[in-house]
């Protein structure tokens, strides 16, 4: 999209009389949301038609997807993921007859031709110290690769505390979750039909059960160190039909992609008045974000409480 186009892009108001509020969209846009939270969800019988089409080889019956949807799952321990993450480790090594072939004949590229498979690298000094300093055979060296887990990972004790802590920051980011989604009142999103891109605007409603300010809003919506590629401070404000706001800029790492401009990444603003508080979000692939951002701001100043 050329500055040009952006330019002559025609918007259009669109009122929101559900949830209260005004905003202009480009005139290609579709609304494809505008609810209020009181509304009638999708039953269980819907939810598992939608599973049904998503996977149509899964034999799971409606009776099995009602039973494990209800049951709660128990957290894994933390022996058990380490035990499964060494297992998956192990899978994925470099397999004896590589190794013993590159071993027979330069032992120090067979010892780094199977960290390659690892998660780390040993320096050339650690290799040499730690392994080549060994009267070992091949099979022999293979094997105590193989046995020792912190071939693969680090200490279990280091691991379990790491794990504690990761865990620990989760139940955290499910609290916010959990208090962000019973405030939620009402909720809008519009985009256009076929864009590659992937461009949105999705509004937020909040019944606040206390009172908060924007950042906080923000402290609560925020993506956590591992969902968040990229995270930009709130610093400078922003303004939005006379409410003081906070804007906050973000990289989505699905942890499906590899390619950075391929993530989506957000441009959000979070405002309070008294008791409601809104999120307005705007969002596209990172690659062709500096040239949505003129129309993602021209949307979020649009917005007006009606």
């Amino acid at each position: 999209m050329q500055k040009d186009e952006i330019k002559n892009i025609n918007y259009t108001s669109y009122d929101s009389n559900k949830l209260g509020f005004s905003i202009s969209i480009p005139s290609n846009w579709k609304i494809n949301t505008d609810r209020l939270e009181t509304e009638p969800g999708p039953s269980r019988e819907e939810v598992y038609e939608a599973f049904r089409q998503s996977f149509p080889d899964s034999a799971m019956t409606f009776e099995e997807f009602k039973q494990q949807s209800e049951q709660p799952r128990r957290p894994t321990s933390a022996p058990e993921a380490y035990d499964k993450l060494l297992e998956e480790q192990r899978a994925s090594a470099l397999g004896f007859e590589k190794f013993k072939k590159i071993y027979n004949d330069d032992r120090k590229k067979a010892y780094k031709a199977f960290f390659e498979t690892c998660l780390g690298m040993p320096t050339d000094e650690d290799i040499e110290k730690e392994y080549m300093s060994r009267d070992l055979s091949a099979e022999e060296a293979y094997k105590r690769l193989i046995k020792d887990p912190e071939t693969f990972l680090i200490s279990f004790e280091e691991f379990e505390q790491q794990y504690k802590d990761e865990q620990e920051r989760k139940r955290e980011r499910e609290r916010r979750e959990e208090e962000l989604s019973q405030m939620e009142e009402g909720y809008f999103e519009a985009s256009p039909p076929d864009d590659d891109n992937y461009p949105s605007v999705e509004v937020t409603k909040l019944n606040l059960t206390r009172s908060i300010s924007p950042l906080e809003l923000y402290q609560l919506d925020k993506l956590s160190s591992e969902e968040a590629l990229q995270r930009i401070r709130p610093s400078k404000g922003i303004t939005v039909d006379g409410l003081q706001g906070v804007k906050y800029y973000c990289i989505y790492d699905t942890g499906e992609i590899r390619n950075e401009t391929e993530m989506p990444k957000y441009f959000n603003v979070y405002l309070i008045e008294e008791h409601t508080g809104w999120i307005i979000t705007c969002s596209c692939l990172t690659k062709v974000f500096p040239k949505y951002k003129e129309i993602f701001t021209k949307i979020i100043t649009s917005f007006r409480r009606i």
